[in-house]
């Protein structure tokens, strides 16, 4: 029964957004990166990232993206993808599912329209590194 089923809720993984500079462009770029705060190993990660939204009184949308990954450690963390500023105007969600601790989690992330750019910009409380948290 439905009563029976038990759904684990998403605790100490965050999906946050960070400018940091890149080597590979020489200039400061934006990534998705996913946080696995906790004290136990995440596996068999999926990651799904899509942007939509209406600008100019258009619907705009970005393919989604699809990342996998074999484990986050405790306490470590994994660089998701590149993100274009020019989807900062769109929602961005990363759906994420992965399991821990035997148990299957899922999780959506969402940064919604105009709250990513450097006036967003907060000093993370689990690295060095400054970025916007996703809700």
């Amino acid at each position: 029964m439905k009563k029976d089923i038990e759904i684990p809720v998403v605790k100490n993984i965050e999906l946050v957004i960070i400018k940091e500079y890149s080597e590979e462009f020489l200039a400061d770029s934006w990534y998705a990166y996913l946080f696995n705060n906790s004290e136990e190993e995440m596996e068999a990660i999926l990651v799904v990232s899509q942007a939509i939204g209406e600008i100019d009184g258009e619907i705009r949308g970005t393919s989604q993206f699809r990342h996998a990954f074999k484990s986050i450690p405790p306490k470590g963390n994994v660089r998701v993808e590149l993100v274009d500023p020019s989807v900062f105007k769109l929602s961005n969600t990363f759906m994420v599912t992965f399991f821990q601790g035997g148990k299957l989690y899922d999780k959506n992330y969402t940064f919604l329209a105009d709250t990513l750019g450097d006036k967003h910009l907060t000093t993370l409380p689990f690295t060095t590194k400054k970025g916007i948290i996703a809700k």
